[in-house]
């Protein structure tokens, strides 16, 4: 009489070398898929770094250009100071008149 249990070791064993190389293929796909993640993520680590130092860039030129009109502001508003001192004054007294009752309230 045949033995049930040993049949069904014998054909189990060709399952178990699948299931074997099934894992090892798995274990491979896995890990070109995480290569493959982490080559992708330097590449738009690397992108978003260019990005910002581009921004970065851009802002200060932004901030130079702002610097270079508030000093062209200033140097002409204090040349016409220099040349009406008595309008100058009187709209300064104007603007703290109204700076003063628009706080007032």
């Amino acid at each position: 009489m045949a033995n049930p249990k040993a049949d069904l070791e014998a054909a189990a064993e060709p399952l178990k070398d699948e299931l074997a190389a099934l894992r090892a293929d798995l274990a491979e796909l896995a890990g070109a898929v995480t290569r493959i993640g982490k080559e992708r993520a330097a590449g738009l680590k690397s992108a978003a770094n260019n990005a910002a130092a581009e921004g970065y860039a851009r802002g200060e030129a932004a901030v130079d250009v702002m610097m270079a009109e508030l000093h062209a502001l200033e140097e002409e508003l204090a040349d016409a100071t220099r040349r009406r001192p008595f309008a100058s004054l009187g709209l300064a007294a104007l603007f703290g008149f109204l700076v003063g009752v628009l706080f007032r309230r």
